[in-house]
């Protein structure tokens, strides 16, 4: 019964911006419409004596025209419009009837009732609570619409206006029909015109999704019509007589059923936004907390693994200065780039001489007995020599010292593959060899020591 009808929040209500441009003619799927909304003459009747309107057709329907009369009196403007020329309402599109229409100086528009036309004239008494408004004609698919549709047969021009001119803001809501289809009107018929609006009036409710939306209302708007539907069918005057009637409500509910429709569809894409900011705040605010958890956590962490450092460090310290102090304690001992450095000083070899006197093989015994304990430990065993005798002869009894050296601690204990041994022979004297005290200080063996608990810094 309908093909695509221009859709907005779920319903046939079509919002426009309209721009005062000339009057703008459009065809499409068999509706006609004139765009005059930058066009329109609006008033603002002062209360007395009443004002003279005339009223001109657009360009869909150019022979049209009429008369109008305004008297503000009392907060109520009463409003008598008669027109002549009208086009039949349904030669235009899915339209049944023409509604009067006063619009507010903000684009709001007012149904004021609907015209009855007989041979293309019509007549309309009617009231509105407005003092500034401008006055259209519109066709229409059914009496009880609430906004204009895009087909605006006739305009008011002002001819002796008790007022002041205003600016009408242009129409800020149209219907827009272009896509309802166009029932038939057979002319030979008697079914009366109120069952066609009936139609008209559920089917753009069903387009406006009132069955879930406003499913009580449309529903009861469909058993109106299917109840004017049987009426007019019947056999019998008095239940025929009831059809126009029953369609009338059919129409009304219907447009009832098409406003909640869209307030609802409204209410529900609002609840339905607000959901969704919702969820994503909170599915936002629940990221927001896992990162920070996991900032936290990390933090945590490194605070930890800080800590844990910090106190190997000074663990390590500790077991180097213990060991150092130990180690001190057998063997003259210092600290230096290279590592921990144990000295065997001169007086333990006698000019000349590699092997290692008692006292020399007694500290060496205690050393071997303190890093023995320690197999990540590594020594490097180094001779030196004064500078007695040749270069050559010192070179070699300095390497034999460290040798002297180093087998005395493999005798120990202390595995052989930890033990380097170097003989440097007179290069690094620690002394002058002018004296017998400084060439005895130049006779030595120093142990260097690296790994195990010396490499804690």
């Amino acid at each position: 019964m309908y093909r695509q009808v221009v859709l907005l929040a779920g319903a046939v209500l079509l919002s426009v911006a309209f721009h005062a441009t000339a009057q703008q003619v459009e065809r499409d799927v068999g509706v006609v419409s004139a765009d005059v909304a930058g066009q329109l003459e609006g008033f603002s009747y002062r209360e007395g004596p009443e004002s003279k309107l005339e009223f001109r057709g657009t360009a869909i329907a150019l022979a049209a025209e009429g008369t109008g009369e305004v008297e503000f009196q009392d907060g109520k403007s009463r409003v008598a419009v008669i027109v002549r020329k009208l086009p039949n309402p349904w030669d235009l599109g899915p339209y049944t009837t023409y509604v009067l229409w006063a619009v507010t100086v903000d684009g709001r528009a007012n149904n004021l009732g609907s015209l009855e036309l007989s041979n293309g004239r019509g007549r309309l008494d009617t009231s509105t609570s407005l003092s500034a408004f401008a006055l259209i004609v519109t066709a229409e698919p059914y009496f009880a619409v609430t906004a204009p549709s895009k087909a605006v047969v006739l305009r008011n021009l002002g001819k002796r206006i008790k007022g002041d001119p205003v600016k009408i803001a242009g129409l800020t809501t149209r219907m827009d029909y272009a896509g309802l289809e166009k029932r038939s009107i057979d002319k030979r018929s008697r079914e009366p015109i109120d069952l066609m609006q009936a139609r008209y009036a559920v089917d753009i409710a069903r387009a406006s999704k009132a069955q879930e939306f406003a499913g009580a209302e449309f529903t009861k708007a469909s058993e109106l019509l299917a109840a004017a539907e049987t009426a007019q069918k019947s056999r019998k005057y008095s239940e025929r007589k009831a059809a126009p009637r029953l369609a009338r409500d059919a129409v009304q509910m219907a447009e009832d059923a098409r406003g909640r429709a869209v307030r609802n569809a409204t209410a529900a894409d609002a609840d339905a936004r607000r959901e969704a900011a919702a969820t994503a705040a909170r599915e936002d605010a629940e990221a927001e907390a896992r990162r920070q958890a996991a900032i936290a956590l990390e933090e945590s962490r490194r605070q930890a693994d800080a800590a844990a450092s910090q106190a190997a460090t000074a663990a390590a310290r500790q077991a180097r200065a213990d060991l150092v102090e130990r180690l001190n304690r057998v063997l003259p001992t210092r600290e230096t780039d290279r590592g921990v450095v144990a000295q065997i000083a001169g007086v333990q070899f006698a000019t000349g001489a590699a092997t290692l006197n008692t006292s020399a093989r007694e500290a060496l015994a205690r050393f071997a007995g303190i890093v023995g304990i320690y197999p990540s430990m590594r020594f490097q065993v180094e001779g030196h020599t004064d500078t007695t005798g040749s270069y050559a002869l010192n070179q070699t009894l300095s390497l034999q010292r460290a040798m002297s050296v180093r087998d005395y601690l493999i005798g120990q204990g202390v595995a052989a593959s930890t033990i380097d041994v170097a003989g440097l022979g007179p290069d690094r004297p620690v002394a002058d060899n002018v004296t017998a005290a400084g060439r005895a200080a130049n006779r030595r063996v120093e142990i260097v020591i690296t790994g195990g608990p010396i490499i804690g810094q």
